[in-house]
């Protein structure tokens, strides 16, 4: 046998079970052989055992990315839910604003209704509770757009006529609440 064949690993069955019938050369030779295959098993064991710990340490560490992984998995899915929520509160939200808006366009409609077939501003005057509530309904609308766009609100002010000179009130008589131009809308009608 050749040393480079000695390197390698042998079977015990390969060697003789005693050394009576051989010369001292071939038992030393034997011998080495035998050292031989004995320090690479001892390499391969050794080699193994190195491999095994790297095998384990290699499975911790893909044990632990899995349960990380899952971990952030488990969040995502959290996270998705929190969202889907989130989404849905939000679509009830604007599903109440566009009833509301609806309801105030509603309002506004019914009030133009009342007012559309008034063509001057005598008829104004002389119905002039159907004006202010198209201005009312008007001032709902406007009111609740400016809440929705986080502008500042208007204030609260109740619609009131504006102020009117004397000179106005006799030019145009029929557009003030006097008592005379009260009394002529009432023969008007």
């Amino acid at each position: 046998m050749t040393s480079s064949q000695s390197e390698r690993f042998r079977s015990a069955t390969e060697f003789p079970k005693t050394l009576d019938r051989l010369a001292p050369a071939e038992a030393e030779q034997i011998y080495v052989e035998m050292r031989d295959c004995l320090v690479f098993t001892n390499r391969s064991r050794a080699q193994l055992t190195r491999r095994n710990e790297e095998h384990k340490q290699k499975v911790q560490l893909v044990k632990a990315d899995v349960e990380r992984l899952q971990a952030m998995i488990q969040q995502l899915g959290a996270e998705k839910q929190q969202m889907a929520r989130s989404n849905q509160q939000t679509v009830s939200e604007l599903t109440e604003q566009v009833e509301l808006m609806s309801t105030h366009f509603d309002q506004l409609t019914a009030a133009f209704d009342g007012i559309a077939d008034i063509e001057n501003p005598a008829g104004f005057m002389a119905q002039p509770s159907r004006f202010f509530r198209f201005i009312q309904a008007l001032k709902a609308v406007i009111l609740f757009w400016r809440d929705e766009s986080n502008s500042p609100a208007l204030p609260n002010y109740s619609v009131s006529q504006p102020a009117v000179t004397e000179a106005e009130r006799r030019e145009n008589p029929q557009m003030h609440s006097d008592q005379a131009s009260q009394g002529r809308s009432l023969l008007d009608q």
